[in-house]
């Protein structure tokens, strides 16, 4: 059995303009250890989808049909507490702006040392510890003194590094990474990639990473599906969607980025 499996789900926002389909139908499954990329133009349906996934979808939208069952539990069945216990702890979400995630009068290390007392008994200096120690892991050059910065202190990359850090402090078994390095530089963003990568292979973990750009995930994706207007239009392995795509949507994504099947060869 799957990890993650999505059963048709949807999602719509209810406003004084009308009903708008965000999530039409979707249908995907996640497997432990592999990276599955939902991509798609802004509005597509991807974000929707992973808010979904843990139930943060705010008011007017509102999931309105199918199943969410992750490690054999249902989701859309559980109540808040026990959704809140599943959030951070067995599913991590790594957002595009770390700014807008992170508290800005409170240090980055304090920041993640809440995270994991909320979720697990530990004293002060095992929950210190457990954040130096995803601060060091996620490549913050002298994670001892992050640990007591701000982060306006910090550069942009540090900055989604510290959040990466946040997300994988209580090792959990499925990550989510919603157009994580749009924000970033090319260096930067070939960086954080990379750590995607080793982190997956590292601790078997599952990444859901979300984008708009296939040049990115030609590097990371073991499976990919393409979203357009809130359904899934096309999906399978990567080398598929990369030398065999079936939706003359996904054959136009394909065509604005240059060279993808060097990028993959060099990946793979």
């Amino acid at each position: 059995m799957a990890l993650l499996e999505v059963k048709n789900l949807s999602t719509y926002f209810f406003t004084e303009y009308g009903e708008r389909k965000a999530v039409d139908g979707v249908s995907f499954s996640v497997e432990t250890g592999e990276t599955f990329a939902l991509i798609g133009e802004s509005g597509s349906g991807k974000t929707v989808t992973a808010l979904s996934i843990l139930n943060l979808v705010d008011p007017p939208g509102r999931i309105t049909g199918g199943e969410i069952i992750f490690d054999r539990k249902p989701l859309m069945l559980l109540n808040r507490e026990d959704m809140r216990e599943i959030r951070g702890r067995d599913i991590s979400i790594v957002f595009q702006e770390p700014l807008t995630s992170l508290n800005p009068v409170i240090t980055i290390g304090e920041q993640i040392t809440e995270q994991i007392r909320a979720h697990i008994k530990v004293s002060g200096k095992e929950a210190r510890n457990r954040a130096i120690a995803a601060l060091k892991e996620a490549r913050l050059p002298s994670p001892e003194r992050v640990f007591y910065d701000y982060p306006h202190r910090l550069s942009g990359g540090m900055r989604q590094r510290a959040m990466i850090a946040m997300a994988l402090c209580l090792r959990p078994k499925l990550l989510i990474a919603d157009e994580p390095t749009t924000a970033l530089d090319v260096t930067i963003q070939a960086e954080i990639l990379e750590l995607f990568r080793e982190i997956k292979e590292r601790h078997h973990m599952a990444i859901i990473f979300i984008t708009h750009d296939f040049g990115i995930i030609a590097r990371l994706a073991d499976r990919i599906a393409v979203m357009r207007g809130g359904r899934i239009v096309e999906q399978g392995g990567s080398e598929d969607i990369f030398y065999s795509p079936r939706e003359s949507y996904t054959k136009e994504l394909l065509a604005a980025v240059p060279r993808i099947p060097d990028a993959l060869k060099v990946a793979r």
